[in-house]
């Protein structure tokens, strides 16, 4: 069960990303972004990368990741900020 739901939200991210960078409008995205409509997105997005990355470590059997979990998590926030304010 723990391996498909690793899968899940390894699909879940790999999809998002695909939207976000061949699917959008870059214009349409910044308005979304500055009205807030991309708050979901980012959400399930950061939610997916941390429960995929805490599972994978935890199938693996490489320590606490917790660390590495909120890195993974304040990058990926920086670096949505970052594509939609430029």
């Amino acid at each position: 069960m723990s391996r498909l739901l690793e899968a899940v939200c390894a699909l879940t991210i790999g999809v998002l990303v695909a939207l976000l960078v061949w699917g959008a409008n870059p214009a349409a995205v910044r308005v979304a972004w500055r009205e807030g409509e991309m708050s979901g997105v980012t959400v399930v997005f950061v939610a997916a990368s941390a429960l995929w990355l805490v599972l994978w470590r935890r199938r693996t059997g490489r320590g606490p990741a917790w660390p590495l979990a909120v890195l993974l998590c304040g990058a990926a926030v920086v670096l949505v900020v970052a594509a939609m304010a430029g």
